[in-house]
């Protein structure tokens, strides 16, 4: 069991498998992109699954996918298929935007991934194209049909509020709840430098702003999801999908985090906002055993902060020089 200085459990692994994008969102990346890793100095799949057999061991139960987007990075049913085969592991997810999963949502039910969480910042077609710089809508919508044909269901749908861009499409979202087996989580914006100067401070829109508007279409019933969830859900009454609030700035939720981050390139973090990791890719590389790797591991835990260091206000202040893609969503 995996267990830190402040007594969390830690179950959680998300795996970045590329620093790639087939989109270049205003709050995540800067106007020019970034500075790609090279194919050599990102992590194979067998890496990958080397790296979560062992925390697997250690007591790893849960796995999420992300990017970059993954879906770029070629044979990702592959992937996932070899993870399922880890028998200690309870759950394999994904993070997405979308673009590409009426191509792939069918085969990567079949490779045996649980459930998907598609990225959506619009649901109005010129807006999402703004704040995706030349995304297309449709085919995230097609994406999300797709969905529930693969029976990949229900399906996660994250907004990252945005004052004065899609704060007033909060209902629309909700709406998607109506009838659907759709989880609508609206996530407060977090700060950093590289997409800071398109989604600044005065961008900032709480979660509690937006549970208020969902409010107006029916009393807010609460769903348990554990204590560990990041989100606050609920049902509004009458409806079948769930909305959910996740407040990482106003109320964070870092006293019952039990996530560690695999990077891209193989780095260990225990935190999304901690500067530093551990290079478990160059342990492997230089010869590590397996059980050197549980050992890295254990030392990624040991090294979980009590909580981000991200000022409540003002935003920009305390914000951080990296980009999601480069991190994992």
């Amino acid at each position: 069991m995996l267990v830190d200085s402040f007594g969390r459990n830690i179950t959680y692994l998300r795996i970045s498998v590329t620093d790639r994008c087939n989109l270049r969102c205003r709050y995540c990346m800067p106007q020019g992109g970034i500075s790609y890793k090279v194919p050599a100095e990102i992590l194979s799949f067998e890496e990958i699954c080397r790296i979560a057999r062992a925390a697997s061991c250690l007591g790893v139960r849960k796995l999420r996918i992300t990017g970059g987007e993954p879906l770029v990075r070629k044979d990702l049913s592959l992937l996932v298929r070899e993870l399922r085969s880890i028998r200690e592991i309870d759950e394999i997810a994904l993070t997405t935007n979308g673009i590409y999963l009426s191509e792939y949502a069918r085969e990567l039910k079949e490779a045996g991934l649980d459930r998907v969480n598609v990225s959506l910042d619009s649901l109005v077609e010129d807006k999402f194209e703004k704040i995706t710089r030349g995304g297309k809508l449709a085919s995230v919508l097609k994406g999300i049909d797709a969905l529930f044909a693969a029976r990949l269901a229900p399906v996660r749908i994250n907004t990252v509020l945005l004052k004065g861009f899609n704060d007033d499409e909060i209902m629309s979202f909700a709406q998607l709840t109506r009838t659907d087996p759709i989880d609508a989580r609206f996530i407060e914006h977090m700060p950093t430098r590289l997409g800071h100067g398109a989604c600044g401070d005065d961008q900032f829109f709480s979660a509690r702003e937006a549970k208020e508007i969902c409010g107006r279409l029916g009393r807010l019933i609460p769903v348990d999801r554990g204590s560990r969830s990041t989100a606050r859900a609920y049902r509004i009454d009458g409806f079948y999908g769930t909305v959910g609030f996740i407040s990482p700035i106003t109320e964070p939720f870092c006293r019952s985090c039990d996530k560690l981050r695999l990077t891209s390139d193989g780095v260990l973090k225990s935190c999304l906002h901690l500067p530093h990791g551990i290079d478990i890719k160059e342990a492997m590389r230089g010869g590590a055993t397996d059980e050197d790797l549980g050992r890295l591991i254990e030392k990624a835990v040991a090294s979980k902060p009590r909580a981000h260091n991200l000022l409540t206000m003002p935003l920009g202040r305390n914000s951080e020089n990296f980009s999601m893609c480069q991190i994992g969503g």
